[in-house]
């Protein structure tokens, strides 16, 4: 009795979840290689009143195997309803960009975007880090026993896949004339695509089971919360938060899972339909006839999915390329840690010759100095003998001492020229033997001269080169640690660039099984609409038996949570001016 009052209440709001053909926040479970969602609302919306605008909201939940959160996408639709050059709107979000039509946006003061819509729609996604309003984790079970989804892959026996479900969202609403919170409703709607070669003898727990012969796509549905919003006694009739789903498996291994939430089924009920006030009777016939439109609405689920078919194909088709531009790279980062690891040895040789070399500066620095040393030695004893005194010569002095002398002996000759001029000739003949003995001195000065400056270019220029021998021998063993750190990184590189390219290849193989998978859902929308007629003309009784008679108390709990969810409008914000669905 309370299965069937379950699938009763569940596959009315489920009807409504499809006809709505509303936008929702979608899981996607896999291996942790999650995709990225289609651009733009994923589905067509139902529209609201006349507003300013209204922004239909939907969020991509990427989750692990276990069900956690690993990012949020959020993607937005504003319909600019009165043509409004520029729309004002309130968000959280982050890395904004438009992903259809050329509106751009800027931040005024009040902190909200202004987006230059020029009279046209506004489509844009962003990514934002929050609580959700429901959250999912996912337990498995091998033959009895707790087991992590690590661990599972290959393994064989009986397994139990179980995702629960929890409303953390309320509001305040009025019931019966009192202000009480409330959840806000959410239907949880799972679906998984099981191999038959490997899966066998599935059942599920709170959800429907079809089977092709080649693969068995398990759909299950959850109202995480609306239990304790109505108060109807468990034992009568169970809506639960959760789906289980169990099996026999023979090397387990599956592809991704799918969870569509929103709140907006109840959203679209009619209030009039709810009332006690009304006749039961005439309320149940309105009921009923919903229920028809419910149905025929489940076609706008298969045109949803036909679309995402086409989409996913493009997806595909996005990631052979990308295979191919992953081989490609990870070609050139085996290239680089070749060069690098010729780089680091010849960088290492290099090094290793300039120490060798620069070992040697100070002998050769020291032999230089020695033989300058003893060329102004021998300098000093010549000027001597010559009759000249003068300081001892250095390599720092010599060139000033000899310019100095030089000088002065000039003018000493010019003065013997002058003096010479009109004495008698054995006078002159003194004075010119004096000039010869000054102009030869200028000559073992000269000379000399001549040979320390050509020592000093040879002793500056041996100096200049043994100080860039350390230099380069420095900057040498910079570049060969610099190298040895290139060759590590690059091996590394190489190493991360295997596993991801591995990734690639992983990701391009399961392509096909995701395109299988969408189209067996698109099939299987079909056969849920075909269930749904199924319990629809004992629904609303069993939904009164199930309120011990109290429909009166039981509609107005239903009204209250409609409430609920109408007033949960947006997930990410939403500007005073503006209506939003979510």
């Amino acid at each position: 009795m309370k299965s069937k009052l379950f699938k009763t209440l569940a596959l009315m709001l489920c009807g409504g979840f499809l006809a709505g053909g509303i936008g929702a926040a979608a899981y996607g479970w896999n291996d942790g290689r999650g995709q990225q969602p289609p651009e733009g609302p994923a589905l067509v919306s139902l529209g609201k009143e006349e507003k300013v605008s209204v922004k239909d909201e939907t969020i991509y939940v990427l989750a692990g195997v276990d069900g956690t959160v690993q990012k949020l996408i959020v993607s937005d639709w504003i319909k600019n309803q009165m043509k409004a050059a520029v729309v004002y709107d309130q968000s959280e979000l982050t890395k904004v960009q438009t992903v259809k039509g050329d509106a751009t946006c800027t931040m005024d003061g009040n902190n909200l975007r202004v987006w230059d819509a020029q009279g046209q729609d506004v489509y844009y996604q962003g990514e934002v880090e929050k609580e959700l309003p429901v959250t999912m984790s996912v337990s498995y079970q091998l033959n009895g026993e707790a087991i992590s989804p690590e661990l599972l892959a290959g393994k064989s026996g009986r397994i139990t896949i179980r995702f629960d479900y929890e409303n953390l969202t309320a509001q305040e609403v009025e019931v019966g004339g009192e202000k009480q919170t409330m959840k806000v409703p959410f239907v949880m709607l799972t679906g998984l695509l099981l191999d038959n070669d490997r899966f066998s003898n599935v059942e599920v727990t709170n959800g429907k089971i079809i089977n092709d012969g080649d693969r068995t796509t398990v759909i299950g549905l959850a109202f995480p919360g609306l239990q304790d919003n109505l108060e109807v006694d468990r034992d009568k009739m169970e809506l639960p938060d959760y789906v289980e789903v169990a099996a026999d498996v023979q090397d387990f291994s599956m592809t991704n899972t799918v969870t569509v939430a929103t709140s907006e089924v109840f959203t679209h009920l009619e209030e009039k339909q709810w009332s006690f006030g009304l006749d039961l009777t005439d309320s149940l016939d309105k009921l009923t006839s919903a229920m028809d439109q419910l149905i025929d609405g489940a076609s706008d689920l298969y045109d949803g999915l036909c679309t995402l078919l086409e989409k996913s194909e493009e997806l595909v088709g996005g990631i052979d390329q990308l295979a191919v531009g992953a081989q490609n790279l990870k070609q050139g980062t085996a290239d680089l840690h070749q060069g690098a690891c010729q780089l680091a040895e010849g960088s290492e040789t290099l090094a290793s010759g300039l120490q060798q070399l620069a070992a040697q500066n100070n002998a050769l620095n020291g032999g230089a100095k020695q033989v300058f040393d003893s060329l102004l030695a021998m300098a000093d004893q010549q000027l001597a003998a010559a009759g000249l005194e003068l300081p001892p010569l250095t390599a720092e002095n010599y060139s000033e001492v000899f310019d100095s002398i030089m000088e002065t002996m000039g003018k000493q000759a010019t003065a013997a020229q002058t003096q010479a001029a009109g004495l008698p000739a054995e006078q002159d003949k003194v004075i010119q033997a004096q000039l010869a003995e000054i102009e030869q001195k200028r000559v073992a000065l000269s000379a000399l001269k001549n040979q320390l400056d050509s020592y000093n270019t040879f002793y500056t220029g041996l100096t200049q080169y043994t100080g860039g021998v350390a230099s380069a021998a420095q900057g040498a063993g910079g570049l060969a640690e610099g190298a040895r750190q290139l060759q590590t990184g690059a091996a590394q590189l190489q190493q991360g660039m295997d596993q991801w390219y591995g990734g690639v290849r992983t990701l391009k193989d399961g392509a096909p099984a995701l395109l299988d998978g969408i189209a067996q859902l698109r099939n299987g929308s079909m056969e849920l609409s075909d269930g749904l007629k199924e319990f629809r003309k004992e629904g609303m009784q069993k939904l009164i038996d199930a309120a011990d008679g109290d429909v009166g108390g039981l509609f107005t709990r239903i009204q209250a949570t409609m409430d609920a969810a109408k007033g949960y409008q947006s997930f990410s914000g939403l500007s005073e001016d503006m209506e939003g669905q979510v």
